[in-house]
Parts: structure tokens; sequence; C-alpha cells
């Protein structure tokens, strides 16, 4: 094949060339990257963290609209936390609640704030409203962990979140998990798609000393920070502004793979497409200040903003995978329509390879992350997912945008993660 690639090219051979070409260079340059942060997952070396001079006084904060069905579950759940009872305090923001949630919360032995504001409805405004009430007083707490109403703490999430506040990091993220990985494909799907965002390039950035990307869930912020830069609700991913305004301030975010926090996941379709218009539509917002972060980075030699900047341009695994698949298919209708165009033996090279590329980052990080053979076999109905994505894509456009914020629906389930219904 190679020899016969190095036929003169037709014109149309040459456009064709001429039009991947782009393409290849920016998906190549992707992958690499992805590859990199794979390899400084497989060299990190964790060390123990050094024991604690002192146990922080934290506040466990968790922003709540209409969780009666999951809430006192979940806050059973974190009274069996290996930190002392005395130096954590429980806070629930009962948020636009139509529900118990609140009756439930004080139940339950928590603080809870009610919060009624129709005009400005989200976690992210809930948040920022309990805040500019929890921080006034420094004498009640020195670290803030945000958690969601349907997720659990692994019994040593505090201990480590105080360990590495000790050793000087004032937002640390927690690895985020699946609580239901068994339920269905799109729960098993996830949990490999969160062992590569949630854990594999996390601990790559932590080996080449980069910020993780806050999560939404399980992440700690000690007061000093939240003082420097303050919480802000506008955002429909608050998580990711926030961790670039606290990049461009020059605050890292440590990785702890040892503190675990898993949530529920969607099992329907219409679960899943809420959340996932939330998500996305949040993100690809923030996508339009992506290039003029990543100048600014290289401007300002910071590679900290580069790799935050980084991480918004390079697609999600699935659109980063569906166009090196359909330029094999291109490729091969177009060899078998013309067996003599060398634009088409160009185009199976150079997207096999690419294609190739992603295989083996796909491969290693779920080898790293250790995920089961039978979770991972949920990537055969990867195509069907793939096409649900795109047509939720497409509805978005149709409605120009994620349409605000809409709460994600939950099922019944209990603190180790089995349903009850």
């Amino acid at each position: 094949m190679a020899a016969e690639i190095l036929l003169v090219a037709s014109a149309a051979d040459i456009a064709g060339i001429a039009l991947n070409a782009p393409l290849w260079l920016f998906w190549a340059a992707c992958i690499c990257y992805l590859l990199l942060l794979t390899l400084g997952a497989a060299l990190n070396r964790r060390r123990p963290r050094p024991e604690p001079a002192s146990q922080r006084r934290i506040c466990i904060l968790i922003p709540a609209h209409n969780e009666e069905m999951n809430l006192g579950a979940v806050l059973d759940g974190l009274r069996t936390l290996d930190y002392p009872a005395p130096r954590y305090q429980i806070v629930v923001i009962a948020d636009n609640c139509t529900d118990r949630t609140a009756e439930i919360g004080r139940a339950h032995g928590a603080e809870v704030l009610e919060r009624t504001d129709a005009a400005q409805r989200g976690k992210g405004y809930a948040l920022d409203w309990a805040l500019k009430q929890l921080l006034p007083d420094p004498r009640r707490f020195d670290a803030f962990l945000i958690l969601d109403a349907d997720s659990t703490l692994s019994p040593n999430f505090l201990s480590v979140m105080n360990a590495a506040m000790e050793q000087g990091h004032g937002v640390i993220q927690g690895r985020y998990d699946v609580l239901n990985v068994q339920e269905g494909w799109r729960t098993r799907l996830m949990t490999c798609a969160l062992a590569l965002a949630h854990y594999v390039k996390p601990l790559g950035r932590n080996t080449f000393g980069l910020s993780d990307g806050l999560k939404g869930n399980g992440m700690c912020f000690s007061r000093a920070v939240l003082e420097r830069v303050p919480w802000s609700g506008e955002s429909i991913t608050e998580d990711i502004e926030y961790t670039l305004r606290l990049v461009l301030e020059g605050i890292r975010i440590e990785f702890a793979p040892e503190a675990v926090v898993r949530a529920q996941m969607p099992t329907g379709a219409k679960q899943a497409a809420t959340q996932r218009q939330r998500w996305e539509g949040g993100r690809y917002g923030l996508m339009r200040r992506a290039f003029a972060l990543l100048l600014h980075g290289i401007r300002t030699r910071r590679i900290m903003v580069i790799d935050r900047a980084a991480e918004l341009i390079i697609p999600p695994f699935v659109e980063l995978f569906t166009l090196p698949a359909l330029g094999l298919l291109i490729g091969g209708l177009w060899l078998w329509i013309a067996p003599e165009a060398t634009g088409a033996r160009w185009m199976l090279l150079g997207w096999g390879a690419i294609l190739a590329a992603q295989t083996t980052y796909l491969t290693a990080g779920l080898t790293l992350a250790r995920v089961p053979l039978a979770v991972a076999s949920s990537l055969l109905f990867a195509p069907f997912y793939i096409v649900w994505k795109f047509g939720l894509y497409g509805a978005m456009i149709l409605r120009r945008g994620a349409g605000g914020w809409q709460r994600t629906e939950r099922h019944t389930l209990e603190v180790g993660g089995n349903r009850r219904d």
C-alpha cells in the first residue's frame, strides 16, 4: 500500500488529502496529549500523605432540590466517616423544594438552610447563597466539602481532605465514580468514561504537577481559597467555570484518588438526556473562551492554563472517536467506488492510525483504572450511545442551547448503592 500511495494523485485525491490533513493534525495532537497523560498516570507513584497536626473543622455542604427520596440514606451514610464527629457538620441547602427535603434533613441531624428564589434556580446559585451565609464566621469552619444529594463518600474521605490541606493544598478533588454501576449498559458505559476522565487524566496531571478540574461533586475548598476567589453560581457548569478562575489565579487543584465519591447515574434515556444537556450545554458554552485561554497561557508561559485550555478544546471521547470512524467508512467507500484513488488510501491510512492510537489510549486507561472486563464490555453499546448523543445535540441546536438548569430524576437507593424499589 505504501508504494501505491506515492503514485501521482488526481485532483480529487489532492482535494481529499488537503481536506483531511488539518483534521489529522488536530486529532493526532489530541490523542498524543491524552497518551502523554496516560503515561503520566502509569508513572505516578503515590506517596502516603503526612499525618496532620490538627483535624480541621469541615462543612459537608449538600445542595438539594426535592431530594426526599434519598437524602435520609445519604445523611445516615455520612455518619460512618472515619473522622471525629465534632469536627464536621452536615449542612443541607433545601433549594426551592416543594417536598419534605428540609424536614428529612433536620430529622437526620443536618443543619438545613432553606432557600426560595424562582428566578435563580440551580445548584450554582444555591451554593453561592449558602457560602455567603457560612463564610463570614471564621470560627465555624476551616473547609467546605461539596457533595451531591445522591452520593456517598468512602469512609476515609474527610481524613484524606484534611491530610491534603496539611500539605498546603487549598482545593482538592476526590475521585468521582459511579454508584449504580450494574444497573444497565448506560451506567457501565459511564463507568468506563469516568475511569478515563476522572482517574487516568487527573492522575497523569498529578504526575506532571498540573491542576485537576473540579467535577462538581466531592470537591473540597479551604476557607482561604473561597475568600480569595468567591464562588459564583451564574454558569450552568459552575465547576468548570470555577476551575478556570482558580487556575488563572495560580491555584492548583490537587487530585486525591484515594478518596472516592460515588453518585447515582441515569439509567434511562430521559434521565440521561437531562443530565447530558446540562453538562454539554455548559461545556460548549465555555469552549468559546478556550482559544483565548490557550493564547493567554502561551503568552504568560503558564502550563496549568495551557492544560486547562487543552481540556476544553479536546473533544469528548465520543466525538473524538466518531470522526476517525467516519473517516475510515468514507475512505473505504471511496476506495470501493474508485479502486485506484490514492486519496482513499491516504484516508484509510491516516484515520486508521489515529483510531489505533485512540484504541491504545482507551485500553491502557481502562487497564490502569482496573475496570472489570464485564464493565468494559459495555463499550459494545457505544454505537447506540453515539447515535443517541448526536441526536441530542441536534435537539439542543434546534432549541438553541441546554435550556437552563433542570433536575435529573433519581430513583431510590441505599447507602451501599443497591436499589430498594
